[in-house]
């Protein structure tokens, strides 16, 4: 009841009453990045290089122009001399001009992951087992080499060690008891990188290298991080991250226990009986962290009178090489819950079947020193069928949280659902069409507190203060649940026995959303001074959509099985208001929020590139986004027609969310042998493509920029001029692409020996397979220097993994 969005049940597999079966399960895989970005040479990174700084020099002139200057002093400009360029085509004089692979250099071409599972389950009249216990070892993606100096272990590895055991015990005819235990234990080692610092940090530094930036070492050793021409954002080197920096090895370990027991009340009333359950949850991380520093040198070429004659080495200001410090990061995270009920299960007179629960709760959650958070709930539900046909239900929590003040912590969220099963009428007896048919529908309210635990929406009643003794936050007293009332029309139905169908429409209205940074009354007014003016439940938004899922199984011989499942489903998302200070009738738009969706990408129109200074002088001025243009510039278009574009003209693009799903899972067995095979993707799905692999102004270029405007190779289609400074990286559909994808996400073959082979080391069944994962990704972005799964997201990101797989398993 608390999760507006909806919940989602676990249930963990339990024993059974019968003959104890044990399965066994290996398998080796190996993986390596769907994709990886595509870097330029060493040689064309230079002349790029040259085209930029090129267009840099023009661009700064039309700025001093346009200022009533006469153009600035170039004559200290450096660029790659034809004799550079000419080393780097050549590679004869690497190490004086490197021309390298960064990629290839410091990334493996896979990593290893293997997998070794074990489950036992049985049991007997008065006791049923399930356990299990796992085993997982997995490789890095980057490349360590030894540091002889000192004796830490920087090779980037996990693994893993996990286990469950589910019991239930018949402690008599009247009551039962159930005991679950599950958890891991975790072991993850990889190069000190910094606090708080992750992969990211590496893979930007590796992108953002040339391939002719530097080698690793001087001659003496130390770690060279940057060279002449090449200004860095960082004065860090990849060698050096993997490395000299250090490691740390991180111990994480989790512990899930669930005690319950169900006491029936027959005596009392048929079908009555009480439940009591106890879960408690426990997490903790520990990162032992082994650090130091190391010199870091930058890299330059020196000349004589006569040309080249030596490298020049000199070390970055402040940088030495220090011994190992250990240190230690402890995190923590327990949960406890306490839940009982009553319940009641009976059916009269063969056609009336009537079911009820009470159920209360109590939850408290604590993390690291924080204060801890708690839950109480009270939830009752009453299901009525008659004859098997018609269906309702009716639902109605009753649920409090701390999070809010005192009078406002309450709240009632009511459902109910109706459900017609019309296969069961007898005027569908004879149908040799319809095997199943059933309509339904419901309506309900769920709420949602919001506070995700440990951010900036805890206890937004109370007021904060800053240091200083000023009011930060503003506490608003009156602050509740968000309400989201959901309606749910559907269909299910199972055709010539072989084809299902389940179709659903729903929408929901969610009101009392909280909003923070309130704009209906300028910052400033009522005496709040700087403080932010107090949240409230202001926002409404609303959504909705289809969900249908069609299936057809058919065994057609005792050989041949066949079974086709696919889904789509729709979402679109309106927000209709969310206290929002309109602009003013000069604006294009006067609200960036209010009609459209969630995160909606806001920004420019525009047209192309400029080809020439012409089309500039007759363009309306678009200097006030950063600069006047130059020819291979962005166009952008002055939609309010006043002759300037500024953010008067900003429009909405695109919505950020795939407003489409799909996915289709396939099946054929054959005898022994069984082809699965599972796609998935999105579509309706916009992203906008910023930073680095997208934009020319970052370290280094990718292939998608070799197409890059001159005025030789002009198209309307081509990638904006290089440059590090234009109007050109700010945000605008020029940017905005089609994200749409569909993925083979897995592909496996598998065959399952003869029964009479396998019975020979006394097993039921073993079976051979061979997955992909990932293989195969459909898409219609520019370039395929990143996963479309990520795109619009981060592009400096742990990368998703393809992976080639086999195994064998085994069963007792």
């Amino acid at each position: 009841m608390r999760a507006s969005g909806g919940v989602l049940m676990i249930t963990t597999k339990t024993g059974f009453n019968g003959k104890s079966k044990i399965s066994i399960s290996f398998d080796q895989s190996m993986q390596s990045p769907a994709r990886s970005p595509q870097m330029v040479s060493a040689f064309d990174y230079a002349n790029m290089y040259n085209q930029r700084v090129a267009n840099d020099t023009l661009f700064a002139d039309a700025q001093d122009i346009a200022m009533g200057g006469s153009g600035l002093d170039h004559s200290s400009t450096v660029f790659y001399t034809p004799f550079e360029l000419e080393r780097y085509q050549k590679a004869d004089m690497t190490e004086f001009y490197p021309v390298r692979d960064m990629m290839d250099d410091f990334t493996k071409d896979f990593s290893q992951l293997t997998r070794l599972n074990v489950n036992f389950t049985g049991g007997s009249d008065l006791m049923k087992f399930y356990a299990s216990v796992g085993y997982v070892n997995q490789g890095g993606l980057f490349e360590n080499e030894p540091f002889d100096e000192y004796s830490y272990n920087a090779e980037s590895k996990s693994n893993r060690f996990n286990f469950r055991s589910n019991m239930d015990i018949q402690l008599n005819n009247n009551l039962n008891a159930w005991i679950k235990v599950g958890g891991y234990m975790e072991k993850n080692n990889r190069p000190y990188i910094g606090n708080n610092q992750g992969w990211d940090y590496v893979l930007a530094k590796l992108y953002e290298t040339p391939n002719n930036a530097h080698n690793d070492l001087t001659s003496d050793g130390e770690v060279i991080v940057k060279r002449d021409k090449l200004n860095f954002r960082n004065t860090e080197s990849v060698y050096g991250y993997l490395n000299r920096s250090g490691s740390m090895l991180e111990t994480v370990t989790r512990l899930g226990n669930t005690f319950g027991m169900r006491q029936k009340l027959d005596g009392l009333a048929e079908g009555l009986s009480v439940m009591g359950q106890l879960t408690f949850d426990i997490y903790s991380r520990n990162t032992q962290t082994r650090s130091r520093d190391f010199e870091k040198w930058e890299m330059a070429s020196l000349f004589d009178s006569n040309g080249l004659d030596s490298l020049g080495f000199a070390k970055v200001p402040g940088s030495s090489n220090s011994t190992l410090t250990d240190g230690q990061i402890k995190f923590f995270n327990y949960m406890y819950n306490f839940r009982g009920s009553i319940d009641y299960e009976r059916v009269f007179g063969d056609k009336h079947s009537v079911s009820a629960s009470f159920l209360g709760e109590r939850q408290t959650q604590q993390k690291q020193d924080f204060l801890s958070t708690n839950y109480i709930g009270l939830a009752g539900r009453i299901n009525y069928a008659y004859n098997n046909k018609y269906f309702a239900e009716f639902n109605g929590a009753y649920q409090g949280s701390e999070q809010f003040a005192k009078g406002k912590r309450f709240g009632f969220f009511p459902s109910v659902s109706a459900a017609w099963l019309i296969s069961n009428e007898s005027f569908l007896d004879d149908s040799d069409l319809i095997s199943f048919l059933k309509v339904r529908a419901s309506a309900g309210q769920t709420g949602s507190s919001v506070f995700t635990y440990g951010s900036d929406y805890q206890y937004l009643y109370i007021t904060t203060w800053n240091s200083n003794a000023t009011e930060n936050q503003i506490g608003n007293e009156n602050i509740t649940w968000e309400t989201s009332t959901k309606y749910n029309v559907g269909l299910e139905a199972e055709l010539l026995n072989d084809i299902t169908v389940v179709l659903d429409y729903y929408s929901h209205k969610n009101t009392d959303v909280i909003v923070r940074n309130i704009a209906t009354i300028p910052d400033g007014m009522m005496g709040l001074g700087d403080a932010n003016l107090p949240p409230a439940n202001l926002g409404e938004s609303v959504n909705s959509g289809f969900e249908l899922a069609v299936g057809y199984n058919k065994q057609i011989n005792k050989d041949w099985i066949i079974s086709v499942n696919g889904n789509i489903s729709t979402n679109k998302n309106e927000i209709k208001d969310m206290a929002e200070m309109p602009y003013d009738e000069t604006y294009a738009y006067t609200y960036r929020q209010q009609g459209y969706s969630h995160a909606y990408h806001w920004g420019y129109k525009t047209d192309g590139l400029f080809d020439n200074q012409s089309e500039i002088d007759n363009w309306a001025d678009q200097s006030a986004l950063g600069g006047v243009p130059i020819p291979g510039d962005i166009k952008y278009i002055d939609i309010t027609n006043d002759g300037v574009v500024d953010d008067k003209d900003i429009a909405p693009l695109a919505p950020q969310h795939a407003e489409l799903h799909y996915g289709l899972n396939a099946r054929v067995n054959f005898k022994g042998i069984d082809l699965t095979c599972f796609i998935n993707g999105m579509g309706k799905r916009n992203v906008y493509l910023n930073g680095f692999g997208q934009w020319s102004n970052r370290d280094n270029f990718t292939e998608y920029m070799t197409n890059a405007w001159t005025p030789e190779t002009s198209t309307s289609d081509a990638y904006p001029r290089l440059g590090n400074n234009s109007t050109n990286y700010i945000k605008s559909d020029y940017w905005i692409k089609d994200g749409s994808y569909i993925r083979l996400r897995n592909i496996e073959l598998g065959y399952t020996l003869p029964e009479n082979i396998s019975q020979k080391i006394k097993a039921s069944s073993i079976r051979f397979y061979v997955n992909g994962l990932n293989l195969l990704t459909w898409d219609k972005l520019p370039h395929e220097d990143f996963d479309p799964e990520l795109s619009g997201y981060s592009t400096i990101g742990y990368p998703i993994a393809k992976a080639y797989n086999f195994g064998v398993s085994v069963k007792f």
